[in-house]
């Protein structure tokens, strides 16, 4: 029995088109091994469907996530990972998905199920962020600071559903973020680019590696953590690997707003490391302590604002195919 969770949404309508053409490419397979179907309706559904699938479930189950990298976080995060009996599958909407790029370069989506499961299974780590109020899982990576302000303009931008407070400024603002919305991602991008930049302002802080010497900064301006080297165009993990146990963090401290502007293209090309004001690390626990609360992201979801975060690595506890 296999068990489908399918965000129809994702890739604006695209993940249920994959679905669609898959199923029907995979028809007589699906009916010899059987399926379930579920489509997510919302955001956190899918972490409600992984969950109730895997609570109290000694069996086996092979799950397949039709979707983007958001839909497959909810997923990790729901599952219930105390055995080793849950096996992933991971059906990207697009083939420039962080996830699979970090897996592998080349990448091709397979055309059938079949051709999906036979493909070799991987044991992959992910990360844990935990605050006072929150525990969650992440894939690719989290951030915290400018980096998450961005993702979070930008999710509030280009989503379908808005919520009235930010559906009531999109009008107010001439009509130009609904422009963004439906016309260009690049363009509103590098609105949510320049409006973050523009917000943005220095914190201290202080961070805390593998409970080794604590390393205080005065002028934070984000921090980031990968499992995967990719956030988008960007590489800001460079060098980051989810098979290696261990998570890198890059984290920028300049009295100067503007220099993040060189920083950002040079990650483009993985060449940030070496620039004033840039530090980057590997780690297996990291605790985070701010000034003030900033934005979080994980996966690039919207996670509210914390002062206070650990991260950790869990090593290998992932089966997943791609």
């Amino acid at each position: 029995m296999l068990f489908f969770i399918v965000n129809p949404l994702s890739g604006k309508g695209y993940g249920l088109t994959i679905w669609k053409k898959i199923s029907e490419d995979s028809r007589s397979f699906l009916e010899k091994e059987g399926f379930q179907l579920f489509f997510t309706e919302g955001r956190g559904n899918a972490k409600v469907i992984a969950r109730k699938l895997t609570e109290d479930s000694p069996e086996e189950k092979k799950i397949v996530v039709i979707g983007g990298t958001g839909t497959l976080n909810e997923v990790v995060d729901g599952l219930n990972l105390d055995g080793d009996n849950i096996s992933l599958a991971f059906l990207p909407v697009c083939k420039e998905n962080d996830f699979v790029r970090g897996l592998d370069k080349m990448y091709k989506r397979p055309l059938t199920i079949e051709t999906l499961l036979e493909s070799k299974e991987r044991k992959v780590d992910y990360g844990i962020v935990e605050g006072r109020t929150r525990h969650r899982r992440f894939v690719v990576g989290a951030g915290m600071g400018f980096d998450a302000a961005v993702m979070n303009e930008l999710l509030a931008v280009r989503s379908d559903i808005c919520p009235k407070e930010k559906r009531g400024k999109m009008e107010g603002e001439k009509g130009f973020l609904r422009f963004l919305c439906k016309r260009s991602g690049t363009l509103s991008y590098i609105y949510a680019f320049l409006k973050g930049l523009r917000m943005a302002k220095q914190c201290k802080g202080s961070i805390i590696l593998d409970g080794e010497e604590r390393m205080e900064f005065s002028h934070i301006l984000f921090l980031s953590v990968h499992n995967h080297p990719y956030e988008g165009p960007y590489v800001l993990g460079k060098g980051a690997s989810c098979e290696d146990g261990y998570l890198n963090l890059c984290l920028v401290s300049t009295k100067h707003k503007l220099r993040l502007l060189r920083i950002m293209i040079a990650s483009l090309f993985g060449g940030h490391q070496y620039l004033p004001g840039v530090h980057c690390y590997r780690f297996k626990t990291a605790e985070i302590h701010m000034e003030v609360p900033l934005p979080i992201h994980v996966d690039g979801e919207n996670v509210g604002k914390q002062k206070d975060i650990s991260f950790s690595c869990c090593r290998r506890r992932l089966r997943i195919r791609i």
